[in-house]
């Protein structure tokens, strides 16, 4: 009763006014609930893969309206999440998200590989877990600068952090640069050098995939330029004029088990795509790289890709396919998968797996693995295979694509 006297308002009238209140609190309430499972929603729409499409949205609220807040892939994106989002809430939508690229990366947001290979982290830091790695002469889409740091997003639409070790260009000098004849390193490891004479200075190390600049040839090597401007000499027959290359560059059953077995014996690294170190899906993606496919990054990746194989007469491969290993789903948990092999054959394979080795899933053979046959789960095809099924030829892509004569 004080307080009704002290507000000068009937005690009815401060009841209906409270509930009116109370409902109105309650609905705003609901509304930033129902908002959550929107962003939810539409992050299983737009960005189900943390891993290659930058979706990172919150909302901040103000009674009846909320303020998106934080970055996404692409204006396109945003315009189609704002759509989503305002068709779906009560309350009232403004936009506060940032679209990718950073505008003060100007007009310059394709970074060239200029080293041979780079780290591409989580975190913008060196101690952050490598997550992929980019070969010399990779495009890279530039999104955002941070201490030094650039956030990338590789051809196979992998999104990490790497240091300085790129050449930023905008359109026009990317165009000039995929203008150039090239170069397609073909040898495992080995060195370019400031002359013909093999003894020669250094100028760097290359691998396998990188791609450079090709300016001239003579009887014994190639001149080449890297992105930043540096020349170098390359003995012969540890390249080949990429057009010439990929012309040549097919998957097939011989190809991809040849290309497979160069590699033996090179040490798993995690994160790692390039005959310095692999890991088991970035051994299956260089592979097929050298052989003109481009597979997506990670194990859990590859699996969605190609043919499922019938296996469930037991497992006789062809050689190429892939075989994908982990955890089964049960109840509890969804399945998990977590290591992938290039099969040679029947039930044999190669893969990434402490080094470059061979195993097999069959118990009479000496290089039997138990563990493997156990967490075996299925095996995919991508010999033959065209794009409906996700696989992707270096010759129909933009950048690899373009025969750089």
């Amino acid at each position: 009763m004080q307080a009704a006297r002290c507000l000068n308002l009937p005690l009815g009238s401060l009841l209906l006014a409270l509930m009116m209140w109370s409902c109105s609190a309650s609905k705003q309430v609901q509304g930033g609930d129902m908002l959550d499972d929107v962003l939810k929603e539409a992050r299983q729409k737009f960005a189900p893969d943390r891993r290659t499409v930058v979706f990172d949205v919150r909302p901040e609220h103000h009674g009846s309206t909320a303020v998106l807040k934080g970055e996404v892939q692409s204006l396109q994106l945003k315009k189609d999440l704002l759509a989503f989002v305002r068709e779906r809430s009560t309350l009232t939508i403004e936009d506060s998200i940032m679209a990718l690229p950073h505008p003060a990366l100007g007009t310059k947001t394709t970074g060239i590989v200029s080293v041979s290979v780079v780290n591409i982290r989580t975190n913008p830091d060196h101690g952050a877990e490598m997550g992929t790695q980019a070969l010399l002469g990779t495009p890279l889409r530039i999104l955002k600068k941070e201490r030094g740091w650039y956030y990338v997003q590789t051809p196979d639409d992998y999104l990490g952090w790497c240091d300085d070790r790129i050449v930023m260009v905008d359109q026009d000098g990317l165009a000039a640069w995929s203008a150039k004849p090239k170069l397609i390193v073909t040898t495992e490891m080995t060195f370019t050098r400031e002359s013909e004479d093999r003894a020669s200075q250094a100028v760097s190390d290359v691998v396998a995939g990188n791609i450079l600049a090709l300016k001239s040839r003579t009887a014994g090597s190639y001149e080449v330029e890297y992105p930043d401007g540096r020349t170098a000499f390359l003995p012969a027959e540890m390249g080949e004029p990429y057009a010439q290359w990929l012309a040549r560059a097919l998957d097939t059953p011989e190809s991809i088990v040849a290309t497979a077995q160069r590699f033996m014996g090179i040490p798993y690294l995690w994160g790692g795509t390039s005959a310095k170190g692999m890991d088991c899906s970035g051994f299956t993606k260089t592979v097929y790289f050298l052989n003109g496919v481009l597979l997506p990054r990670d194990a859990s990746q590859q699996v969605h890709v190609g043919e499922l194989v019938d296996t469930t007469g037991g497992v006789n491969l062809n050689p190429g396919d892939l075989l994908f290993f982990g955890s089964r789903a049960t109840a509890e948990r969804r399945e998990r998968v977590t290591h992938v092999a290039i099969s040679l054959g029947g039930k044999r394979f190669i893969h990434a797996s402490t080094d470059v080795r061979i195993n097999s899933l069959s118990p009479s053979d000496t290089d039997y693995s138990q563990h493997r046959e156990q967490g075996f789960l299925r095996a995919k095809r991508i010999i033959g295979v065209g794009e409906s099924a996700g696989v992707k030829r270096l010759k129909d892509l933009p950048y690899y694509g373009q025969r750089h004569d």
